[in-house]
């Protein structure tokens, strides 16, 4: 005895009753509340600055999530960051004679204090930057001094003339030269390698503070002090900020361009599933309704539509994409476009063409017929409510095969570059050699929302298959 044919809603209750259906919801409502979650946490107008390098200069490269802390004994070091406001800043203003001329004489001293009582040394891509911007149009002369918490004071700039604001790195020659004075002094001799500022900088006196796998933290408080001197403007003054980079920041770490990989996951969430639902949507019903049309009217209109059908799905559709992205540029919104049109006809219009004829045959459909009514109301009234649930297994196994269509395409370099999807973030990992440098949570964390995505609609497929196919059905 068959299993008799189910309608919309019938089919829906009987995925719920399933254990494959109440997975993919689940896994469905946890898609969706990161994708309800972009409104608060990542506005439009934070995605708008995702390619702009300086909107992220607060945050450490390639920093792995603060969970991280969890799983290990030693107590992992956060980023500091040092306002201008936080500097106590003192400013005198006295006069000089010079060959008879009184000039105007500007000092001022900046101070800012920090803790720092961590088991690991700063972010090895980027430990510190010291922003000091002049306000003036006179030269500054800038002294810049670091205080360990053993007195030891090192000299990272002396009277440096500034006339434009600075960005002091510690790859910055009287950064490096600081370092290895402070070696010498700690050490009797010169460092028999590269110097390593960050290491040395804030390390035990001891010969093996060069050495990252052998120094040891110096915790304590540090000081970092500020001394500028200017001439011919009383209203000289001067700004400056202060950043030590840890090596974890937020949820799920940040890239190589210090940008927020929790804002790039949760963008990617609305646009793979708006992306893949509706190419599969779209593509479904549109072969959904050419294979009805093929399989009601027959003739030359069955023979052109099944003609159609078979060209299309032996033509390579990626190499034809991929070409067009290279020569008109990449946009994830035009590759919808392209999906659908490539998509119009494929193995959906030839499996609902085979059921058209029993469906036609019937006696309702005959009678319909007896009354007078259309070819086209029979077949929007009758036929496609009867075929449409047999769909919806293609609709939602068709869903993450466009996502991984996407991904794939931004391995390639063919991805959109103005939107934080998912598969972005892969390419971009994939040319900074993530997996190679230990960065993980680069690859793992989109991967992951990629894989959970494609496991909740193969579910929702399967259960869907299980429901509509009588073979499949539970009686």
């Amino acid at each position: 005895m068959s299993a008799p044919p189910l309608g919309a809603k019938a089919v829906f209750k009987e995925v719920l009753r399933t254990n494959s259906g109440r997975a993919a919801i689940a896994l469905l409502a946890a898609i969706v509340s990161l994708a309800l979650l972009v409104p608060f946490y990542a506005p439009y107008d934070v995605v708008k600055l995702w390619n702009d390098r300086r909107a992220w200069m607060d945050n450490p490269p390639c920093a792995a999530p603060e969970w991280v802390q969890y799983f290990t004994d030693r107590k992992l070091p956060k980023t500091i960051i040092g306002e201008p406001d936080d500097f106590i800043k003192k400013r005198y203003v006295s006069e000089i004679v010079a060959n008879r001329t009184v000039i105007p004489m500007v000092l001022i001293i900046m101070i800012y204090f920090f803790d720092y009582d961590y088991d690991e040394f700063p972010n090895f891509l980027s430990p510190f930057i010291l922003h000091i911007e002049p306000l003036t149009n006179q030269t500054v002369s800038v002294t810049v001094t670091l205080t360990r918490p053993d007195k030891e004071e090192v000299e990272l700039l002396l009277n440096y003339p500034l006339s434009k604001p600075i960005d002091l790195r510690e790859t910055d020659d009287p950064v490096k030269e600081a370092a290895r004075e402070l070696f010498i002094r700690a050490c009797g001799q010169p460092p028999s390698e590269q110097i390593r500022p960050h290491i040395v900088l804030f390390a035990e006196k001891g010969p093996d503070m060069n050495d990252p796998t052998k120094a040891r933290v110096l915790k304590g408080e540090y000081k970092i002090s500020i001394n500028a001197m200017i001439l011919g403007d009383p209203n000289a003054d001067l700004v400056a900020k202060f950043a030590l980079y840890g090596r974890i920041f937020g949820m799920a770490g940040t890239d190589y361009n210090r940008r927020d990989l929790l804002i790039g996951l949760l963008w990617g969430a609305p646009v793979a599933l708006a992306f893949g639902m509706v190419a599969a949507v779209a593509v479904t019903l549109i072969q959904t309704l050419l294979g009805v049309i093929s399989g009601y009217f027959g003739g030359r209109i069955d023979e052109a539509i099944q003609r159609a059908t078979e060209l299309m799905m032996v033509i390579p559709i990626l190499p034809i994409i991929i070409l067009i992205f290279f020569i008109y540029g990449s946009n994830i919104w035009i590759l919808l476009a392209l999906l659908v049109i490539f998509g119009v006809v494929g193995s959906t219009t030839k499996t609902v063409r085979s059921m058209v004829p029993s469906i036609k045959a019937e006696q309702y459909i005959l009678a319909a017929k007896s009354y007078g009514a259309s070819s086209w109301r029979i077949i929007f009234k009758h036929v496609l409510p009867r075929v449409l649930p047999y769909t919806f297994a293609n609709i939602a196994l068709g869903v993450p095969g466009y996502i991984f269509l996407e991904a794939s395409l931004s391995l390639l370099g063919l991805g959109d570059p103005t939107l934080p999807t998912w598969g972005k973030i892969l390419s971009d990992a994939e040319l900074h050699k993530a997996a190679y440098y230990g960065y993980w949570w680069w690859v793992v964390l989109p991967a992951a929302c990629i894989g959970i995505t494609a496991a909740a609609f193969a579910l929702l497929g399967y259960a869907f298959d299980k429901v509509v196919n009588p073979r499949l059905r539970e009686l």
